[in-house]
């Protein structure tokens, strides 16, 4: 048997494999007769079935078995056990040209771990969000509050802008006669929500219970109601209810209910919005400046990514939409549908984190970032007290559950690399305004080249049109997870 391994990418080699069929004939004899002895056939006793008979039944499907082994065990002890490259994901075999008492050539592509050096950080800086929480946020998280224990109660006279009102809508057609099965009743509004439209709105001002009125709605302002086409579309709503809209008094007896009696002063339960205001924002502004870490190493560090770590991630993408599919509808994925233009859809973002996969993986190696018991400690310690449990519960809890101390250890390996990263960069705190300001500034600045570069793409094209690429850049803006 002879093996030949060549470098086909940064990233990726071929095993070609070759054996003549005397080669192989001792372990396709070994399964022939391990065949035999199993075999009952009308005429023979069992076992004694001449081999001939046996071979002429099943030496297709049992030559490729011991093919299957061959190329299995070739692959095995002259990549594996060589430890000389850094196998990732699964091999594939691209070749095998194989049939009974003949010579075999197989071909397996794998992946392997890429060599790199991360790019030079210094002098670079990242924006971090920055936002102090002030009396006007805690003002409007308890308006939030309040509007969730409003009261309605049914009012006499004309419709005002805070109430709320119940209608029946009927979609009328060009002539103003009914659309039939357009009709939806009793539909509650409330007419000082900002996702009411305004001529909506407008039409029902100063009505009372039991009017009609027809509304002329725009196409660009059309309700969820409407029939979704491009043209105006015209309603007749009859309003059945005139509600008003009662907020509770923040008061002791409205702290209390909303706590459960946890809190009973109005001023304590002030400074508690502002500490779970805070620690919201905390958590939102680490979790955009981890995804601006996670955007930059990729954008500086263009790494090579094997396909076999592409094809695990596809195959982890797959799985959970099967799974979340099973739990949403109660069903399997229908037999039509389409595993590889769900894979295609993906690709890009499997690729971007299987990328990240490789980043992450270098820094925690060439910085040796471990995650220490001190660091374990440390984290129960710190949940025991936000919680008011024991800390040696929590770490029994851990240790207890299958796969919940192999999770922590991700999450505490996580927040070590981004601790990391972060201090490579120059970090610029701004607020949110300037930090929107930023992104769509980024985004629309993406859009564009990516736009420029399809343009030069078609314009090759045009000219030469036997250069057209295999593949375009897809999803440039999707996020990295």
């Amino acid at each position: 048997m002879q093996t030949t391994i060549k470098q086909v990418t940064p990233v990726e080699y071929d095993l070609e494999i070759r054996a003549t069929a005397d080669d192989l004939a001792p372990d396709l004899n070994r399964v022939l007769r391990q065949q035999r002895t199993r075999t009952n056939l009308k005429g023979f006793r069992k076992g004694h079935v001449p081999l001939s008979v046996v071979k002429k039944l099943y030496g297709k499907a049992l030559a490729y078995g011991v093919a299957e082994k061959s190329i299995q065990e070739t692959y095995e002890s002259s990549v594996l056990e060589t430890e000389e490259h850094e196998v990732l994901g699964r091999p594939k075999i691209t070749t095998l040209d194989y049939e009974l008492d003949g010579d075999l050539f197989a071909v397996i592509r794998f992946g392997v771990r890429p060599d790199f050096e991360l790019a030079d950080t210094t002098g670079q800086t990242i924006s971090r969000l920055a936002h102090e929480v002030t009396d006007e946020d805690v003002a409007e998280e308890l308006d939030r509050l309040r509007e969730g224990k409003a009261t309605t109660p049914v009012k006499e006279g004309p419709v005002e802008a805070e109430d709320v009102v119940v209608v029946d809508l009927q979609l009328l057609d060009e002539s103003g006669l009914p659309v039939v099965g357009s009709r939806e009743e009793e539909i509650t509004y409330h007419l000082a929500d900002e996702r009411v439209k305004e001529p909506f709105r407008a039409a029902l001002l100063g009505r009372s219970a039991e009017d009609e009125v027809v509304v002329s709605m725009p196409a660009d302002a059309a309700s969820e109601s409407s029939d979704g086409g491009g043209e105006d579309s015209r309603y007749q709503v009859t309003i059945r209810e005139v509600r008003a809209h009662v907020l509770p008094e923040v008061d002791d007896d409205f702290v209390k209910e909303l706590s459960d009696g946890r809190i009973e002063t109005v001023d304590a339960f002030r400074d508690e919005v502002q500490k779970q205001l805070e620690d919201a924002w905390s958590t939102r502004s680490r979790e955009l400046f981890e995804s601006t870490i996670v955007e930059r190493m990729l954008e500086i560090n263009p790494v090579d990514v094997p396909e076999t770590v592409v094809d695990l991630y596809l195959d982890s993408f797959l799985e959970d939409f099967r799974r979340q599919t099973k739990e949403r509808t109660g069903e399997d994925l229908p037999d039509e549908f389409d595993d590889e233009d769900f894979r295609g859809r993906y690709r890009d973002e499997a690729e971007r984190q299987g990328r990240w996969m490789l980043i992450r993986d270098h820094v925690l190696k060439q910085n040796e970032i471990e995650v220490t018991d001190e660091d374990r400690e440390a984290f129960f310690a710190k949940t025991a007290g936000d919680g008011n449990v024991d800390a040696s519960f929590l770490k029994q809890y851990y240790d207890s559950v299958p796969g919940l101390a192999d999770r922590l250890q991700q999450r505490l390996t996580s927040e070590k690399v981004f601790a990391f990263l972060g201090d490579q960069f120059e970090v610029v705190d701004k607020d949110r305004d300037a930090l929107e300001a930023e992104r769509k500034e980024k985004v629309e600045a993406e859009i564009k080249a990516r736009e420029e570069a399809e343009s030069m793409d078609d314009d090759a094209e045009s000219k030469s049109w036997w250069r057209r690429p295999l593949d375009r850049v897809r999803n440039q803006l999707k996020k990295p997870r």
